[in-house]
């Protein structure tokens, strides 16, 4: 049986990111991923993501952000390649929506740069953007947007060059500690290889992973979709608008701003389908497209052009909706993480050397507590 130091299961944003920092630490890693390369099945494709500091959602996470910032110009650094462009960010809806009240929390409490602005306001900074007149809007100076595919990649090139050895299409079916220390990982085809160390970030299918641990996800459909607008595009470029999010009604919108290679991307955040990862309908359809067009005709008319490239993703979400990160009961080695509930893809570097952290130490010196299962078993009762 072939052995390694660490074993990585699942090399989306953060196996990848975790296998880039067991390989810093001089560890023989050996990643396994269910589907090829670069595959977005899960929830690290669609190219794009945001970065924000002041998280509305928890607006305790904006440390974990801030350093997650760093992280990603250390790797552009490291790669040789753009991963973030700086936008600002726009989080905008009723003046006692949480993404009002929650994004100017996290910035008054961490002192970030920020302004308080109108619906009219809004609209003459940005007129493509057309909101209601109730609405409010948090600018934060220090947003942007990242390229998840080149994010990944960059991990995975920082892993080989470490010695990592990666293997694609590649379906994990079982794992557990072995007779003589560490432990083993069964692979599809009967292959069994051990390490001391086993690191589970398999996304949607976390749960397969950790049955004992009854963790309570949902694994929602979503469908990120990029549009070529019909003003001219350089006027929603990424130095001209910034990421945004908006409380539109029930629902909450987001965009990022207009790329050349890529369109300008404008979907909803939670779409409400929940399905099995492997029983998903992965073809976007026109109910898919018309919630978002609904939205674009009333709120974003001019960005209302062509259909530039539409998929589907998956969130796996927590009830709280806040990541899980922990290890796992059976013995020390096993660390594992998932549930980023729609917000997680930014925190990949740090999350990574979280990880890494668990499976060779045990502990780390971030404030985990809010990521691990147990708050899952006290609020359950039984």
């Amino acid at each position: 049986m072939l052995s390694y130091d660490a074993i990585v299961v699942g090399l989306g944003a953060h196996g990848s990111a975790a296998a880039a920092a067991l390989a810093r630490r001089g560890q023989r890693v050996l990643g396994l991923e269910r589907f090829g390369r670069g595959e977005g099945r899960g929830s690290s494709g669609g190219w794009t993501r945001m970065i924000r500091l002041s998280h509305f959602e928890h607006p305790w996470l904006v440390p974990m952000a801030a350093a997650a910032w760093d992280r990603w110009r250390a790797l552009e650094a490291e790669t040789n390649q753009t991963i973030l462009t700086e936008t600002g960010g726009l989080y905008a809806g009723p003046a006692d929506s949480t993404i009002v009240t929650g994004a100017t929390q996290g910035a008054v409490a961490h002192d970030l740069a920020y302004e308080i602005l109108n619906a009219r306001e809004i609209r003459e900074r940005w007129p493509v953007l057309e909101l209601a007149d109730d609405v409010v809007g948090v600018l934060e100076a220090k947003a942007g947007a990242l390229r998840a595919d080149r994010g990944n990649a960059g991990h995975l090139a920082v892993a080989e060059r470490g010695g990592a050895i990666f293997r694609y299409d590649a379906r994990v079916v079982d794992w557990r500690p072995a007779a003589g220390g560490g432990f083993e990982v069964e692979t599809a085809d009967g292959t069994v290889v051990g390490a001391e160390h086993l690191v589970l970030t398999t996304g949607p299918w976390i749960a397969e992973f950790v049955p004992d641990l009854g963790l309570p996800l949902a694994v929602e459909r979503e469908v990120p979709m990029w549009f070529r607008p019909s003003v001219d595009p350089a006027s929603v470029g990424a130095d001209r608008l910034p990421i945004w999010v908006v409380r539109d009604g029930p629902t909450m919108f987001y965009g990022i701003p207009y790329d050349p290679e890529l369109g300008l991307k404008v979907s909803i955040h939670h779409w409400g389908t929940f399905v099995e990862p492997d029983v998903v309908d992965r073809v976007v359809g026109d109910r898919d497209t018309e919630r978002v067009r609904a939205f674009l005709r009333q709120r974003m008319p001019t960005a209302n052009g062509p259909l530039v490239h539409a998929e589907v993703c998956l969130y796996a979400n927590t009830p709280d909706g806040t990541f899980v990160i922990d290890r796992h009961p059976v013995g020390p080695g096993v660390a594992f993480a998932s549930a980023c509930s729609g917000h997680g893809y930014k925190f990949a570097p740090v999350i990574g050397e979280i990880l890494a952290d668990l499976a060779l130490d045990g502990t780390t010196d971030w404030p985990i507590e809010p990521f691990r299962v147990a708050r899952f078993r006290e609020s359950i009762p039984g």
